[in-house]
């Protein structure tokens, strides 16, 4: 096998010989290096897993609804005495006391300034005489408060809008502010001659 034979020249089949083994070593290069390929890509490599989403309202997605426990409601006047006659600046101020933002319903016909005399009289309501309605919801962020302010006449009033409105007479009076069934502590003022 090492000595040719042939009518051929020994040169020719030497080369023959060392082209043959070339072949068959590449063909085993190729199909060694092909089996690793096949061995690394088939084998599904550990992806790392996605972050965790972080909880948050999505930006289509409209906030929550503000609960009652999460609002506070404050009435305030603007100084604890006014002459009787003058007019008093008043406010209700709403306030989200919780810790999410969320948005409130705070509708003109939701919210009323109240006025009773100190023996819980009905003296004046911002409802009294008012029928209109808005649509206000604003989004309130924890700690964010939304103000409103009401200028009384001093002028009494009724529930069902009669004609007969008097000067409030001097004395002491309260101030209650709501929102639906939420109602802030009364604050006292008075009305001096």
């Amino acid at each position: 096998m090492l000595d040719p034979n042939g009518p051929l020249p020994p040169a020719v089949y030497w080369r023959r010989r060392v082209v043959a083994i070339a072949a068959v070593l590449l063909a085993v290069a190729l199909v060694a290096w092909g089996a690793v390929l096949l061995v690394s890509g088939s084998t599904p490599q550990p992806q790392a897993a996605p972050p965790a989403a972080p909880v948050a309202i999505a930006a289509d997605e409209p906030p929550p609804q503000c609960p009652d426990e999460a609002v506070r409601v404050v009435a305030e006047v603007a100084r604890p005495e006014f002459r009787a006659g003058d007019k008093v600046p008043m406010s209700i101020v709403i306030t989200n006391a919780g810790d999410r933002p969320c948005v409130r319903d705070t509708n003109r016909m939701l919210r009323e300034l109240t006025v009773t005399s100190q023996a819980g009289k009905h003296v004046w309501s911002s409802n009294d005489c008012y029928a209109e309605s808005t649509n206000e919801q604003p989004l309130l962020q924890p700690g964010q408060s939304v103000r409103n302010d009401v200028e009384w006449s001093g002028l009494t009033s009724t529930p069902d809008c009669g004609p007969d409105q008097a000067k409030a007479t001097e004395g002491l009076y309260r101030l209650v502010a709501r929102l639906a069934s939420l109602n802030s502590a009364p604050v006292e003022f008075r009305l001096t001659p």
